[in-house]
């Protein structure tokens, strides 16, 4: 119930729903479904028709058929205000024309002030232990303001309580991740955003935050900035030493966290043109016998240089990977998105590392079919994938394993996580995963904050939240609920794949019923809840 000056509304968890948006009740219970081993996400949306001061959530006690209960959590999600849309998209397939106003950032703190007939939207994310029953769950979700100008009413009440169901499945989530997703991001920014030194211990302690967040969405994959992390030393005899102690405690801190899972080894080359014809060579930090530091040559990737360099560095890469049992978990990067203009010089680069250290597996972002017998991982968007379907069939035949990813691109009606589309289409990008038997997913952004995060979230060449799905916090990322619904999505792949293992046809059917296509898919949040019904009830009758 709810006291006259405030109305509560439970919202579907993948409707974003702007401060402005007239918001209907559809049920007086928050109502939230899953298996163990999962989280899974709901909301409603508290609209005052006065000032309220000091809007808090209290969760209250949960009650069940098992002592070992779902843990239920409450955040008031902030608004990120965009002055650019997303362009090339209809649009229906946008949620507002900006300027607008979009929530996104699961917000730090207890409390929040909403103004009079503004929506205060309040996200809930529930996860349930594999030891709990299957079963009902009970609580109540009570809110508590103080009214500011409300006649007759008191400083401070109970505004409303919603009752909260948690329906748990006896089907468990498996533990083991066979999606393959990594989300690239800046240790720089998370140094100059949280205001500390690179490689400085507080820095590694911030760092150690940012990777349980990305273990807690069920990140597997990290990359890994091989020429930041690993030193080469020359004494006063010229003998040289390969530092990798540092490289070590990043991957060290990774597995800790839960992430590794991969390594993903950064680039040996980049290009400051597009369309170069050669990459630039990228060299670790290389100290002299004084301790001065070698100047980068500015060697390209295919002259003789880098071949001597790579020829005594890729061997002792993949020397120390095998010492240290890191070699099958290892991927290389040669040089980001090569197109048909500098296909060649990729191609002799990843000659270079075939000769030098034959053992490591080359994935790379491609935009390009030559490269062909010169990378084992493709990973193409999806547009590119689309287009040549019979070419990365054939590519599969040949034992190369096939991701897609996404950046900045595609757009239009194509699935993706830019800040003012529909959410459901954050959560569907992995179900294009299963339909599509795309062994991974990557994004270049995860936290490639520019100005300020809050604001600069869009540029003429950028398209609004496409540089981060994390805000800085004060003790780590500040998630978001594109994050929130790229984590449920992931945990969908998962079910659907556990289905696959027992009955192929009935998982394919269901998929299906959501993805008809890359551009073809339900964008109504019930349709998609009653899928994911049957994946569930199918996996029980699997029990």
């Amino acid at each position: 119930m709810s006291h006259e000056p405030v109305r509560v509304c439970v919202v579907d968890a993948l409707t974003k729903v702007l401060p402005d948006t007239r918001v209907t009740e559809s049920s007086n219970t928050l109502r939230v479904d899953a298996v163990r081993n999962e989280y899974e996400s709901a909301q409603f949306v508290v609209t005052p028709t006065v000032d309220v001061a000091n809007l808090t959530v209290k969760i209250g006690a949960i009650s069940g058929p098992s002592r070992v209960a779902p843990r239920v959590s409450s955040n008031f999600l902030g608004f990120i205000h965009i002055e650019k849309g997303t362009p090339d998209t209809p649009d229906d397939y946008l949620i507002a024309k900006p300027p607008a106003d979009i929530p996104d950032v699961i917000m730090e703190g207890d409390s929040v002030d909403v103004n009079s007939g503004k929506n205060q939207p309040v996200w809930l994310t529930v996860y349930v232990p594999k030891k709990a029953s299957p079963g009902t769950y009970k609580c109540d979700i009570e809110v508590y303001g103080e009214f500011l100008g409300a006649p007759g009413v008191s400083k401070r009440e109970k505004m409303a309580v919603i009752p909260l169901e948690i329906h748990v499945s006896p089907v468990v989530l498996p533990d083991e991740r066979t999606l393959y997703v990594t989300n690239w991001f800046s240790p720089g920014n998370i140094a100059k955003f949280h205001g500390l030194e690179m490689w400085s211990e507080p820095w590694w302690k911030m760092l150690e935050a940012y990777a349980r967040c990305m273990a807690e969405h069920r990140q597997n994959v990290v990359i890994t900035p091989i020429m930041q992390l690993i030193t080469v030393r020359y004494d006063s005899s010229g003998n040289r030493q390969i530092d990798f102690s540092k490289f070590d405690r990043w991957v060290g801190l990774f597995k800790k966290a839960g992430v590794i899972g991969y390594i993903e080894g950064s680039h040996l080359g980049g290009r400051g043109e597009w369309e170069a014809p050669d990459f630039d060579a990228a060299w670790p930090t290389i100290v002299n016998p004084d301790g001065s530091i070698q100047p980068n040559p500015g060697v390209k990737t295919t002259s003789q240089e880098e071949r001597e360099f790579l020829s005594w560095f890729l061997p002792a890469l993949q020397e120390h990977l095998e010492e240290m049992g890191w070699l099958d978990i290892y991927f290389q990067h040669l040089a980001d998105e090569p197109i048909s203009q500098n296909a060649e010089s990729y191609k002799k680069l990843a000659a270079y590392v075939r000769e030098f250290a034959p053992k490591l597996r080359i994935i790379d972002a491609a935009m390009c079919n030559e490269i062909a017998g010169a990378i084992d991982i493709w990973v193409p968007q999806p547009q590119h994938y689309e287009n040549d379907i019979k070419f990365f069939t054939e590519r599969r035949a040949a034992g190369d394993e096939i991701w897609f990813y996404t950046c900045l691109s595609p757009r239009g009606k194509y699935v993706n996580r830019f800040l003012d589309f529909q959410l459901i289409r954050t959560r569907l990008t992995h179900w294009i995963n299963f339909k599509f038997d795309l062994k991974g997913f990557l994004h270049w952004g995860f936290n490639y904050w520019r100005g300020d995060p809050w604001t600069d979230l869009q540029s003429d060449w950028l398209p609004p939240g496409d540089s981060h799905i994390v805000y800085p916090g004060k003790r780590g990322p500040m998630t978001s609920i594109r994050l929130e619904a790229m984590r449920d999505g992931i945990e969908d792949f998962e079910l659907l794949k556990l289905l696959e293992r027992k009955d192929k046809k009935k998982a394919r059917m269901i998929c299906d019923s959501v993805i008809r296509s890359m551009t073809d898919y339900t964008m109504d949040p019930g349709e998609f809840r009653h899928a994911r019904e049957t994946l569930i009830n199918a996996l029980e009758e699997t029990l």
